[in-house]
Parts: structure tokens; C-alpha cells; sequence
């Protein structure tokens, strides 16, 4: 017969065991992400991984061809730009339930969250002013 702490303590083990997979598939989801974006005309395609590497660019039509250079890099930059913001939203979108409450996952994988700030004074060596 198992004894009401027992049953406590294979609850928790259960429901610690969902959300560790739960994390690991989300995990998993996030580190497969890509995303492309192509340039208004079509001249060329741009896909990124999760952390905005260029990973592959493509001319899905002639057009490139007969543009300046100039005009030819500026689309390009545009074009991986558009698909490094389409990747962060993903990879926000994908993140947003393993954060904490009142954390965005837009803002963290924007960059425009402090992320020492947040761990300030709970992990050791990541205080204010340590190298970590």
C-alpha cells in the first residue's frame, strides 16, 4: 500500500516528466526553424536558420541580371533582413510558452531584453559587473 506522499511524489514526477517533454519538442521545434523571404520583384530569395545565418540564397528569376550591383546588394541585404525578422517571430512564437509569465519572446529574441539583468543576483557569477 503506498502512502499518500507516495502518490505526491509520482504526481510530480509525472507532471515534471510532461513538461520536460514539452520543452524538449519546443526545443526541437526552434533549433529545426528556418525562414525565406523573397524581394517584391523576385529577384532573389533569402533563407535563414533560427539565428539569422544565411543559409541559402537563391535567383528564382532572371531579373538579377540586369540590375546595378548596388541595387542588386541592396535588395539582397533587404531580402535576408526580411528573413532574419520572419525567423525571430518563429522562433518567439515557438519559444513564448516555455517563458515565464510577463516575459516576451519577441522582445528576448530581438535582442531587446537584458539577459543578465534577469538572472542578476540568482545565478552565481552572473552578477552586475562579472565576467561570465
Amino acid at each position: 500500500m503506498s502512502s499518500p506522499y507516495q502518490k505526491m511524489l509520482d504526481e510530480a514526477m509525472g507532471a515534471y516528466q510532461q513538461q520536460r517533454q514539452r520543452f524538449e519538442e519546443n526545443r526541437k521545434q526552434v533549433d529545426s526553424l528556418t525562414a525565406s523571404a523573397t524581394s517584391a520583384r523576385r529577384e532573389v530569395t533569402a533563407t535563414v536558420s533560427r539565428t539569422g545565418e544565411l543559409t541559402e540564397l537563391s535567383f528564382p528569376t532572371s531579373v538579377y541580371k540586369r540590375m546595378a550591383p548596388a541595387e542588386l546588394a541592396a535588395v539582397i541585404v533587404k531580402t535576408v533582413e526580411e528573413a532574419r525578422q520572419k525567423s525571430i517571430s518563429a522562433s518567439a512564437e515557438a519559444m513564448a510558452p516555455m517563458l515565464p509569465p510577463g516575459l516576451s519572446a519577441q522582445d528576448l529574441m530581438s535582442g531587446r531584453v537584458d539577459v543578465r539583468a534577469l538572472f542578476s543576483g540568482r545565478v552565481p557569477g552572473m552578477e552586475e559587473g562579472t565576467q561570465g
